[in-house]
């Protein structure tokens, strides 16, 4: 193909500006929202109950390198029934909300879960337990987001971290001891790269309970939406109903939208426990990971000088 000079500043021009405006138009995006409500957990013991819990929080987000400067962890710790700094009105416990500066858009409040989308550059989490059934709510609940969007950024991360521990002193019947855990749980975790942008964008949310008696793990469960326990112990019975999607998932996209949404119920029974002391954990997390290629305009004008030279040189060459 044969360019004039002039034809070859011209393209020259006309590549510099698409690049430029379809990059300005373009998004890199994640979302992860999880939501646990309506945990309860329930026992066939003789005798005993709970007794030392824990509950930790912790949110944090980064956009093109500057996190937010603030501390996003918070934790507090009681006895079932006695009053603790865990028992103070909803939420139950809350970090404070993470949004990494400079945001054009989506500045997240506290225990405000809006999905703000592909609108300009941001990056935010927020994770808090709302009520305890510890600290004498009727359920417990647990909602976490993390998301972000690059329209002119590079990089954006933001996750968040919310679970509890909670001591179990239980006396059974021989080794007929039965223990389950039900919950209801909403899940929303997509990433998209639009408008041929250069980038990727990754999303992930997790769910996971721990059973362990003096130390030692004897159940441990992720739910897949596969009826799957990933740990039972010798003599123990671990039986999985998932009637819902994954809470446990990874997406990612450098184009076309990857979304896991949906909502479900949530159980395990767990049978053959004998007397003893038990500590149980529940814990959530979601994050986002976006990067997204910025065109500089300079590399951009070296280029195009370089083409011009060259066809100076093949003109010149054809003299």
């Amino acid at each position: 193909m044969k360019f004039s000079k002039g034809k070859m500043a011209l393209a020259f021009g006309a590549a510099l500006g698409l690049g430029l405006s379809g990059q300005a138009s373009a998004d890199v995006y994640g979302l992860s929202y999880l939501n646990v409500d309506k945990l309860a957990v329930t026992f066939n013991a003789v005798g005993g109950s709970a007794g030392l819990y824990t509950f930790a929080a912790n949110q944090d987000a980064i956009l093109n390198g500057v996190d937010d400067p603030t501390s996003g962890a918070a934790n507090c710790a009681g006895n079932f029934g006695v009053f603790t700094s865990c028992s103070l009105p909803p939420p139950t416990l809350s970090g404070k909300v993470q949004n990494a500066p400079p945001a054009s858009a989506g500045v997240r409040g506290e225990g405000d879960y809006t999905v703000f989308g592909m609108a300009g550059d941001y990056s935010n989490a927020e994770a808090e337990v709302i009520s305890a059934a510890l600290t004498g709510d009727a359920f417990t609940h647990v909602t976490s987001i993390s998301e972000s969007n690059l329209d002119n950024g590079f990089s954006a991360q933001s996750n968040t971290n919310a679970g509890s521990n909670t001591r179990l002193g239980l006396t059974f019947v021989g080794t007929g001891g039965t223990l389950s855990v039900t919950f209801d749980a909403d899940i929303n975790v997509h990433t998209e790269v639009t408008e041929g942008d250069i980038g990727i964008a990754q999303a992930a949310s997790g769910a996971t309970l721990l059973l362990q008696k003096e130390g030692v793990t004897i159940a441990s469960w992720a739910p897949t939406g596969t009826n799957t326990v990933t740990t039972c112990g010798v003599g123990l019975t671990c039986t999985a109903t998932e009637a819902a999607l994954s809470l446990n998932n990874t997406s990612s996209s450098d184009g076309a939208p990857n979304i896991v949404a949906g909502s479900g119920s949530y159980k395990i029974d767990i049978s053959g426990l004998s007397s003893g002391n038990y500590t149980l954990a529940f814990n959530t997390t979601t994050s986002t990971d976006l990067f997204r290629v910025v065109p500089v305009p300079s590399s951009l004008l070296l280029m195009g000088t370089g083409l011009l030279l060259g066809a100076r040189a093949t003109r010149r060459g054809k003299k």
